[in-house]
Protein backbone atom coordinates (compact mmCIF):
# COMPACT_ATOMS: atom_id res chain seq x y z
CA UNK A 1 0.00 0.00 0.00
CA UNK A 2 1.46 3.34 -1.03
CA UNK A 3 0.92 6.77 0.52
CA UNK A 4 -1.79 7.87 -1.93
CA UNK A 5 -3.77 4.66 -1.36
CA UNK A 6 -3.52 5.14 2.40
CA UNK A 7 -4.75 8.74 2.07
CA UNK A 8 -7.76 7.53 0.09
CA UNK A 9 -8.57 4.95 2.78
CA UNK A 10 -8.11 7.58 5.47
CA UNK A 11 -10.60 9.89 3.77
CA UNK A 12 -13.11 7.07 3.24
CA UNK A 13 -12.89 5.86 6.83
CA UNK A 14 -13.35 9.42 8.12
CA UNK A 15 -16.39 10.00 5.90
CA UNK A 16 -18.23 6.74 6.58
CA UNK A 17 -17.04 5.78 10.09
CA UNK A 18 -16.25 9.19 11.60
CA UNK A 19 -12.83 7.80 12.55
CA UNK A 20 -9.82 10.01 11.85
CA UNK A 21 -6.73 7.93 11.08
CA UNK A 22 -4.59 11.07 11.15
CA UNK A 23 -4.31 10.46 14.90
CA UNK A 24 -2.74 7.03 14.33
CA UNK A 25 0.86 6.12 13.53
CA UNK A 26 0.80 5.91 9.71
CA UNK A 27 3.50 3.26 9.22
CA UNK A 28 1.89 0.89 11.71
CA UNK A 29 -1.59 1.51 10.31
CA UNK A 30 -0.45 0.90 6.72
CA UNK A 31 1.04 -2.44 7.78
CA UNK A 32 -2.13 -3.42 9.64
CA UNK A 33 -4.44 -2.40 6.80
CA UNK A 34 -2.31 -4.12 4.16
CA UNK A 35 -2.94 -7.42 5.90
CA UNK A 36 -6.60 -6.68 6.61
CA UNK A 37 -8.18 -5.60 3.34
CA UNK A 38 -8.10 -9.11 1.90
CA UNK A 39 -10.11 -10.39 4.87
CA UNK A 40 -13.13 -8.39 3.73
CA UNK A 41 -12.85 -9.51 0.09
CA UNK A 42 -10.92 -6.57 -1.35
CA UNK A 43 -7.81 -6.91 -3.50
CA UNK A 44 -6.74 -3.26 -3.50
CA UNK A 45 -7.41 0.10 -1.84
CA UNK A 46 -10.10 1.13 -4.35
CA UNK A 47 -12.13 -2.03 -3.75
CA UNK A 48 -11.66 -1.65 -0.01
CA UNK A 49 -12.97 1.93 -0.08
CA UNK A 50 -15.94 0.89 -2.22
CA UNK A 51 -16.86 -1.82 0.29
CA UNK A 52 -16.65 0.62 3.18
CA UNK A 53 -18.97 2.99 1.31
CA UNK A 54 -21.58 0.37 0.41
CA UNK A 55 -21.46 -2.55 2.86
CA UNK A 56 -22.57 -2.05 6.48
CA UNK A 57 -21.12 -5.41 7.50
CA UNK A 58 -17.71 -4.38 6.19
CA UNK A 59 -17.97 -1.06 8.02
CA UNK A 60 -18.62 -2.91 11.26
CA UNK A 61 -15.62 -5.18 10.66
CA UNK A 62 -13.40 -2.20 9.90
CA UNK A 63 -14.55 -0.39 13.04
CA UNK A 64 -13.86 -3.45 15.18
CA UNK A 65 -10.46 -3.85 13.58
CA UNK A 66 -9.51 -0.20 14.02
CA UNK A 67 -10.69 0.18 17.58
CA UNK A 68 -9.16 -3.09 18.84
CA UNK A 69 -12.11 -4.25 20.95
CA UNK A 70 -10.14 -6.48 23.29
CA UNK A 71 -11.61 -6.74 26.77
CA UNK A 72 -11.17 -8.90 29.84
CA UNK A 73 -12.29 -8.74 33.44
CA UNK A 74 -9.46 -7.91 35.87
CA UNK A 75 -6.96 -7.71 33.04
CA UNK A 76 -3.38 -7.64 34.42
CA UNK A 77 -4.35 -9.13 37.75
CA UNK A 78 -1.42 -7.72 39.73
CA UNK A 79 -2.42 -4.18 38.78
CA UNK A 80 -6.02 -4.86 39.74
CA UNK A 81 -4.77 -6.29 43.02
CA UNK A 82 -3.09 -2.93 43.70
CA UNK A 83 -6.24 -1.12 42.63
CA UNK A 84 -8.26 -3.20 45.10
CA UNK A 85 -5.82 -3.09 48.01
CA UNK A 86 -4.55 0.50 47.84
CA UNK A 87 -5.89 2.82 45.15
CA UNK A 88 -9.64 2.32 45.54
CA UNK A 89 -9.60 2.32 49.38
CA UNK A 90 -7.69 5.62 49.24
CA UNK A 91 -10.23 7.11 46.84
CA UNK A 92 -13.20 5.89 48.89
CA UNK A 93 -11.70 7.34 52.06
CA UNK A 94 -11.66 10.79 50.47
CA UNK A 95 -14.91 10.52 48.54
CA UNK A 96 -17.69 8.07 49.50
CA UNK A 97 -19.37 8.74 46.12
CA UNK A 98 -16.44 8.51 43.69
CA UNK A 99 -16.63 9.43 40.03
CA UNK A 100 -14.83 6.90 37.82
CA UNK A 101 -14.33 6.73 34.05
CA UNK A 102 -13.29 3.79 31.90
CA UNK A 103 -12.12 5.44 28.67
CA UNK A 104 -12.13 3.15 25.63
CA UNK A 105 -14.18 0.72 27.67
CA UNK A 106 -14.97 -1.77 24.88
CA UNK A 107 -17.64 -4.21 26.14
CA UNK A 108 -17.44 -2.91 29.69
CA UNK A 109 -15.45 -5.61 31.48
CA UNK A 110 -13.09 -3.08 33.06
CA UNK A 111 -15.87 -0.83 34.39
CA UNK A 112 -17.78 -3.81 35.77
CA UNK A 113 -14.60 -5.16 37.38
CA UNK A 114 -14.26 -1.91 39.31
CA UNK A 115 -17.94 -1.96 40.25
CA UNK A 116 -17.51 -5.45 41.72
CA UNK A 117 -14.43 -4.40 43.68
CA UNK A 118 -16.11 -1.32 45.14
CA UNK A 119 -19.09 -3.39 46.23
CA UNK A 120 -16.66 -5.84 47.82
CA UNK A 121 -14.66 -3.09 49.61
CA UNK A 122 -17.55 -0.82 50.61
CA UNK A 123 -20.98 -2.42 50.04
CA UNK A 124 -23.69 0.01 49.04
CA UNK A 125 -21.32 2.69 47.76
CA UNK A 126 -23.03 4.99 45.25
CA UNK A 127 -20.15 5.26 42.82
CA UNK A 128 -20.66 7.04 39.51
CA UNK A 129 -18.98 4.69 37.02
CA UNK A 130 -18.96 5.70 33.36
CA UNK A 131 -17.63 3.76 30.40
CA UNK A 132 -17.16 5.22 26.92
CA UNK A 133 -16.23 3.83 23.54
CA UNK A 134 -16.37 4.85 19.89
CA UNK A 135 -18.30 1.80 18.71
CA UNK A 136 -22.09 1.95 19.17
CA UNK A 137 -22.51 -1.84 18.88
CA UNK A 138 -19.91 -2.41 21.56
CA UNK A 139 -21.60 0.13 23.84
CA UNK A 140 -24.92 -1.70 23.43
CA UNK A 141 -23.29 -4.95 24.54
CA UNK A 142 -21.68 -3.20 27.52
CA UNK A 143 -25.01 -1.76 28.65
CA UNK A 144 -26.55 -5.24 28.31
CA UNK A 145 -23.86 -6.68 30.58
CA UNK A 146 -22.76 -9.36 28.12
CA UNK A 147 -22.38 -11.88 26.77
CA UNK A 148 -18.72 -12.41 27.64
CA UNK A 149 -16.91 -15.60 26.60
CA UNK A 150 -15.32 -17.69 29.33
CA UNK A 151 -11.84 -16.54 28.27
CA UNK A 152 -12.73 -12.95 29.16
CA UNK A 153 -14.18 -13.91 32.55
CA UNK A 154 -11.38 -16.25 33.63
CA UNK A 155 -9.69 -13.75 35.98
CA UNK A 156 -12.79 -12.92 37.99
CA UNK A 157 -12.25 -14.23 41.54
CA UNK A 158 -14.59 -17.15 42.20
CA UNK A 159 -16.34 -15.34 45.06
CA UNK A 160 -17.18 -12.38 42.80
CA UNK A 161 -18.10 -14.52 39.79
CA UNK A 162 -20.51 -16.57 41.89
CA UNK A 163 -22.14 -13.47 43.32
CA UNK A 164 -22.22 -11.07 40.38
CA UNK A 165 -22.13 -13.12 37.16
CA UNK A 166 -24.66 -15.38 35.48
CA UNK A 167 -23.69 -18.10 32.99
CA UNK A 168 -26.04 -18.55 30.04
CA UNK A 169 -25.76 -20.64 26.86
CA UNK A 170 -24.13 -17.80 24.91
CA UNK A 171 -21.68 -16.73 27.64
CA UNK A 172 -21.34 -14.89 30.94
CA UNK A 173 -23.50 -11.90 31.92
CA UNK A 174 -23.08 -9.32 34.67
CA UNK A 175 -26.10 -9.50 36.96
CA UNK A 176 -28.54 -6.62 37.40
CA UNK A 177 -27.00 -5.46 40.69
CA UNK A 178 -23.62 -4.69 39.16
CA UNK A 179 -25.05 -3.67 35.78
CA UNK A 180 -26.97 -0.87 37.51
CA UNK A 181 -23.70 0.60 38.83
CA UNK A 182 -22.12 1.42 35.45
CA UNK A 183 -23.41 3.38 32.47
CA UNK A 184 -21.90 3.48 28.99
CA UNK A 185 -21.94 6.04 26.21
CA UNK A 186 -20.46 6.65 22.76
CA UNK A 187 -17.41 8.91 22.76
CA UNK A 188 -14.49 9.68 20.49
CA UNK A 189 -11.49 10.20 22.77
CA UNK A 190 -9.58 12.04 20.09
CA UNK A 191 -12.16 14.67 19.19
CA UNK A 192 -14.86 14.89 21.88
CA UNK A 193 -14.82 16.96 25.05
CA UNK A 194 -14.17 15.19 28.36
CA UNK A 195 -16.22 15.51 31.51
CA UNK A 196 -14.35 16.52 34.69
CA UNK A 197 -14.17 15.89 38.41
CA UNK A 198 -13.04 12.26 38.16
CA UNK A 199 -11.38 10.48 41.07
CA UNK A 200 -10.13 7.70 38.78
CA UNK A 201 -9.65 7.56 35.01
CA UNK A 202 -8.78 4.24 33.38
CA UNK A 203 -7.45 4.19 29.82
CA UNK A 204 -5.75 0.85 29.39
CA UNK A 205 -4.28 -0.63 26.22
CA UNK A 206 -6.24 1.83 24.08
CA UNK A 207 -3.60 4.15 22.62
CA UNK A 208 -1.10 1.59 21.31
CA UNK A 209 -1.44 2.73 17.66
CA UNK A 210 -1.94 6.45 18.38
CA UNK A 211 0.69 8.94 17.28
CA UNK A 212 2.87 10.62 19.89
CA UNK A 213 1.01 13.89 19.34
CA UNK A 214 -2.35 12.19 19.90
CA UNK A 215 -1.08 10.56 23.11
CA UNK A 216 0.27 13.90 24.30
CA UNK A 217 -3.09 15.58 23.73
CA UNK A 218 -4.93 12.77 25.50
CA UNK A 219 -2.69 12.94 28.56
CA UNK A 220 -3.38 16.67 28.82
CA UNK A 221 -7.13 16.05 28.59
CA UNK A 222 -7.02 13.19 31.10
CA UNK A 223 -5.14 15.39 33.55
CA UNK A 224 -7.71 18.16 33.14
CA UNK A 225 -10.55 15.70 33.70
CA UNK A 226 -9.14 14.46 37.03
CA UNK A 227 -9.55 16.06 40.42
CA UNK A 228 -6.40 17.13 42.20
CA UNK A 229 -5.01 13.91 43.74
CA UNK A 230 -7.02 11.83 41.24
CA UNK A 231 -5.46 8.76 39.62
CA UNK A 232 -4.86 7.76 36.01
CA UNK A 233 -4.67 3.97 35.51
CA UNK A 234 -3.05 2.89 32.21
CA UNK A 235 -2.10 -0.44 30.67
CA UNK A 236 0.49 -2.69 32.25
CA UNK A 237 2.89 -2.35 29.31
CA UNK A 238 2.34 1.39 28.88
CA UNK A 239 4.20 4.30 30.44
CA UNK A 240 4.12 8.11 30.50
CA UNK A 241 7.70 9.21 29.92
CA UNK A 242 7.29 12.79 31.11
CA UNK A 243 4.51 12.68 33.75
CA UNK A 244 5.31 16.06 35.33
CA UNK A 245 4.46 17.75 32.04
CA UNK A 246 0.87 16.69 32.65
CA UNK A 247 0.83 17.31 36.40
CA UNK A 248 1.30 13.62 37.25
CA UNK A 249 3.62 11.70 39.52
CA UNK A 250 4.16 7.99 38.96
CA UNK A 251 2.77 6.18 41.97
CA UNK A 252 3.35 2.60 40.82
CA UNK A 253 3.55 0.68 37.56
CA UNK A 254 0.49 1.74 35.52
CA UNK A 255 -0.71 4.30 38.12
CA UNK A 256 -0.18 8.07 37.96
CA UNK A 257 -1.48 10.54 40.53
CA UNK A 258 -2.39 14.11 39.62
CA UNK A 259 -0.44 16.40 41.93
CA UNK A 260 -0.49 19.72 40.08
CA UNK A 261 -1.65 21.51 36.96
CA UNK A 262 0.10 20.43 33.76
CA UNK A 263 3.37 22.20 33.09
CA UNK A 264 3.37 24.92 30.44
CA UNK A 265 4.63 23.43 27.18
CA UNK A 266 5.29 24.81 23.74
CA UNK A 267 4.39 21.47 22.22
CA UNK A 268 1.15 21.28 20.26
CA UNK A 269 -1.75 19.54 21.95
Amino acid sequence: MNESEYKKITATVKKHLNLDLEFYKPNQMIRRLSGFIGRVGATNADEFCALIATDADVREKVMNFMTINVTEFFRDTRHFDLLRSTVLPGILKKNPRPKIWSAGSSRGAEAYSVAMMIEEIAPGTKANIIGSDLDANIIAQANAGGPYPTAEAKNIPASLRNRYMEEKPDGWYVNSEIRSKAKFKEQNLLTDRFDGGFDLVMCRNVVIYFSDEAKHGLNKKFSASLKSDGVLFIGGTETILNPKEFGFEREAAAFYRKTSSPAVSSRAA
